[in-house]
C-alpha cells in the first residue's frame, strides 16, 4: 500500500517548500514530480500489475485522506494569496492547481467510480475545490460511454492540437452533463453552478478578491493538467462503426497506456487506462496491462510532447494509424 502514498509527499512539499524557502519555491514541487515521473520511465521496469487482486479497504484509505488533504493545501493556499507576494501568488496557484489535477483529480476519479454514496460526495468535494463538478457527470455517463467516438467531447481526434482541443473539450463535457441531466430530469448540473457561484462569493467576501482570482487560477490550472491527461489518454484512437452505423465495442486498443510500475505508483494506477475502460468500477490497485497502445514517454513525458503539437504529432500520428491497422 505505501508505494501508493507519493502523492501526498508532493503535495506536502508545496507548504513545506514555502516557508522553509522563500514564497516561489513551491514551483520545485512541480519540477520534482516531473523528474520524478520521466525518471520512473528510465529506471524502473514496465509490468502488468499485480498477480492477485489486493485487499480493498487499506488501499482506500489512500484515497479517502489524499482528498481532504489537497482541500486543506488549497483553502491554506487561498487564504495566504491575500498575505503573499506576486511571486508566492503565482507559485501556489501553479503548484496546487498541478498537484489539485493530477492527484486530487485521480483521487476523485477514483471515489467517482466507487458505487458508495460517501466516497462519491468526497469525490465530489474535490471537484469543487478546481471548480469543475459536472465532471463526474460526464465522465461517467458521457465518456465511458461514448470513448473513441465522435459523440465523446474527451477523446481527441488524430491530427488535433491540445490548443485545439482545450476549448472543444471543456465546453462539450459542460453540455454533455446538462444533456444529461436533462433527459434523467435531474438537477445536479444547475445544482453545480448555484454551489459554484456560492463558492465564489464567500472566497470573495470571506477572504478578498484576490483570494479568489487565485482559486480560479488555481483551478484552470488543475482543469488544463486534467485535460492534457484526456488528450493523450484516447489521441486517434477511433473506435469506428459496424455495418450498422453502432459505435463498435469498446477495447483495450482505444486507450493509450503506461504500463511502468514506478510511474504507476505516483498516480494511482492510472496509467492502466485500458483496464479501467474495461472495469470501471475495479479499485486502482487492481487495475492491469494487456495488450494495448504504450505511450512512448509515459504520461508526464507525452503531456511534454503534447504542448508542441508538430513534436507530437510526428511522434503520435504514425502509432495511432498502425494501431487502426490492426483492429
Amino acid at each position: 500500500m505505501l508505494r501508493f502514498s507519493g502523492p501526498f509527499l508532493f503535495l506536502g512539499l508545496v507548504p513545506v517548500l514555502y516557508y522553509a524557502i522563500g514564497p516561489g519555491a513551491p514551483l520545485l514541487s512541480i519540477m520534482l514530480l516531473l523528474l520524478a515521473l520521466i525518471g520512473a520511465e528510465l529506471v524502473a521496469r514496465r509490468s502488468e500489475g499485480d498477480e492477485r487482486p489486493q485487499n480493498p479497504h487499506r488501499f482506500r484509505v489512500l484515497v479517502l485522506l489524499y482528498i481532504p488533504a489537497q482541500i486543506a493545501v488549497t483553502a491554506w493556499a487561498v487564504w495566504l494569496s491575500q498575505r503573499t507576494s506576486n511571486a508566492g501568488f503565482l507559485a501556489l496557484a501553479l503548484s496546487v492547481g498541478v498537484t489539485g489535477g493530477v492527484f486530487g483529480m485521480l483521487a476523485a476519479h477514483e471515489a467517482v467510480h466507487s458505487g458508495d454514496p460517501a466516497e462519491a460526495w468526497l469525490g465530489n468535494a474535490m471537484l469543487t475545490a478546481m471548480s469543475y463538478r459536472h465532471f463526474r457527470i460526464a465522465h461517467v455517463h458521457g465518456h465511458h460511454r461514448w470513448a473513441g467516438t465522435e459523440q465523446d467531447s474527451a477523446t481527441a481526434r488524430l491530427g488535433e492540437s491540445f490548443y485545439h482541443f482545450l476549448p472543444r473539450t471543456v465546453a462539450g463535457q459542460f453540455r454533455e452533463a446538462w444533456r444529461f441531466e436533462r433527459q434523467r430530469h435531474g438537477l445536479r448540473a444547475a445544482a453545480d453552478i448555484i454551489v459554484m457561484a456560492a463558492l465564489f462569493a464567500v472566497i470573495a467576501f470571506a477572504v478578498g478578491p484576490r483570494a479568489l482570482l487565485f482559486f480560479v487560477l488555481q483551478s484552470m490550472v488543475a482543469v488544463i493538467v486534467l485535460e492534457l491527461f484526456n488528450y493523450i489518454a484516447h489521441y486517434g484512437l477511433a473506435r469506428g462503426c459496424d455495418a450498422k452505423g453502432r459505435p463498435r465495442r469498446l477495447e483495450d486498443h482505444h486507450s493509450w497506456n503506461s504500463s511502468n510500475r514506478l510511474a504507476n505508483a505516483l498516480i494511482f494506477n492510472m496509467g492502466r487506462h485500458s483496464n479501467h475502460h474495461r472495469k470501471p468500477a475495479a479499485p486502482y490497485q487492481d487495475l492491469r496491462m494487456h495488450d494495448a497502445p504504450e505511450l512512448p514517454f509515459g504520461y508526464a513525458g507525452s503531456i511534454l510532447l503534447a504542448l508542441v503539437p508538430p513534436l507530437w504529432r510526428r511522434l503520435m500520428d504514425p502509432k495511432a494509424q498502425s494501431w487502426a491497422r490492426t483492429i
